[in-house]
């Protein structure tokens, strides 16, 4: 990746395009496979939701004081560009089973998205590319809908997987006050010192629980490509 624009943004050359693309193939079909060793229910379904996200469905993050970027269109009356793909896999959620209870019928299901995200990191001076903190960025999440009080360790299932076949570690947010505002429990998967997917039970669907699993996979990709010829 190279920097191009600002120090924020970057270029993908075509190995790395092709990388990416290897990875968005292969992450879903091994969180499946383990989370179906966990319980044969388990369905993955991809959908894509808007990068414009109205304001609404962005509340929690505009009361914490996320780092949103906008927000854009007439007025600022469109909504934000979305800092992640939550907001939408919610209420995709919502639009295939409009009544509460046939969502719960669904589970354990999980939908799941890759895209570009956006983000106006609080602290802009550290936006280099080398650091890959950037405006906007590819990331790959996944949101496991459960019934309430689900047993199954589909968290430590999904993170063990990921670090057997991608290397690295997990590291477990130990204070409350470094949670994010919508978890009880949050897994960080790190290679090299670098912050590669934030693991979460959440905590903001009311019908439910959620295992979400959120990969960064600029970082994700510029790791596997260092050493490699460009």
């Amino acid at each position: 990746m190279k920097a191009i624009f600002s120090n924020a943004t970057v270029m993908w050359n075509e190995q790395e395009i092709i990388q990416r693309e290897n990875l968005i193939r292969a992450i879903p079909h091994l969180l499946l496979t383990v989370w179906q060793a966990a319980n044969p229910a388990v369905r993955m379904m991809r959908v894509e939701t808007p990068i414009l996200t109205p304001a609404p469905q962005l509340q929690s993050h505009i009361k914490v004081g996320f780092d949103l970027l906008g927000p854009v269109g007439k007025d600022g009356a469109r909504g934000y560009l979305r800092p992640e793909t939550t907001a939408g896999t919610f209420a995709a959620l919502n639009a295939l089973y409009p009544q509460p209870e046939n969502r719960v019928k669904q589970c354990p299901l999980c939908i799941w998205q890759v895209g570009l995200s956006f983000r106006d990191e609080a602290r802009g001076e550290t936006m280099r590319a080398s650091k890959l903190r950037l405006v906007q960025f590819y990331q790959m999440e996944f949101q496991l809908f459960l019934r309430q009080g689900s047993k199954a360790d589909y968290l430590g299932a999904a993170t063990e997987a990921l670090t057997k076949a991608y290397g690295g570690e997990i590291l477990e947010i130990t204070y409350a006050a470094d949670l994010p505002h919508y978890s009880r429990r949050t897994l960080d998967w790190h290679i090299e010192n670098l912050e590669v997917a934030g693991c979460s039970l959440r905590t903001d669907w009311p019908d439910g629980d959620v295992v979400e699993i959120a990969i960064g996979l600029d970082r994700l990709v510029a790791l596997q490509m260092q050493g490699k010829s460009a």
